[in-house]
């Protein structure tokens, strides 16, 4: 086998373990996820597995950041590609549905933030620098599309993170439908 072909085996066998293992932490959750699970579910041997991660936390750790960058690049991508001339109210309505209506992203983000919240400091420290990240792209994105000098971007920015996690967390309870187009309305006024 070439060199070549080793690496994208390699590659491959890395990206399987990830899909896998996320996909068992949005049905289960972090502590509930084992090694042996994960590498039952991709099709290969706890020792092989081993070769590719030797623990769970680095496994945690590489799926964390897949999850936080995909997010981070859809938000920013987003707010580039913003029309100057949408209204507010649509801005926000798509911001609320694109983020925290996404059943399995949703599942595994509060998977997630219960492990880095509760147990995982590194885990914490990655979710503290895309928070602030993702709060710094919103604020400029709002002064980018609502050109308000009287609006309080970074006041904003806050509510809209804080709405985007509970919206999230409330989506996965299903106990009824959000209001997301009322709420983008109210929020949107709130200038």
């Amino acid at each position: 086998m070439s060199k070549e072909e080793t690496e994208s085996q390699l590659i491959s066998t890395r990206q399987s373990i990830l899909e896998a293992a996320s996909k068992l932490i949005a049905q289960k959750g972090v502590k509930n996820t084992s090694l042996a699970d994960i590498s039952k579910e991709v099709g290969i041997s706890k020792g092989t597995l081993y070769y590719y991660y030797s623990n769970k936390s680095d496994i945690i750790y590489d799926i964390a950041d897949i999850h936080l960058k995909k997010i981070t690049e859809e938000l920013l991508s987003w707010i580039d590609n913003i029309e100057h001339n949408l209204i507010a109210e649509e801005v926000l309505r798509v911001v609320f549905e694109r983020i925290s209506t996404a059943e399995t992203r949703g599942k595994l983000h509060l998977y997630l933030i219960s492990d880095a919240v509760t147990s995982n400091e590194p885990l914490n420290q990655r979710f503290r620098e895309k928070y602030k990240e993702w709060r710094i792209a919103l604020e400029n994105g709002l002064r980018k599309v609502l050109k308000d000098s009287s609006a309080d971007y970074r006041v904003l920015s806050y509510i809209i993170l804080a709405a985007i996690d509970g919206f999230t967390i409330q989506c996965r309870l299903g106990e009824e439908t959000i209001p997301i187009d009322g709420i983008a309305k109210i929020l949107s006024k709130a200038k």
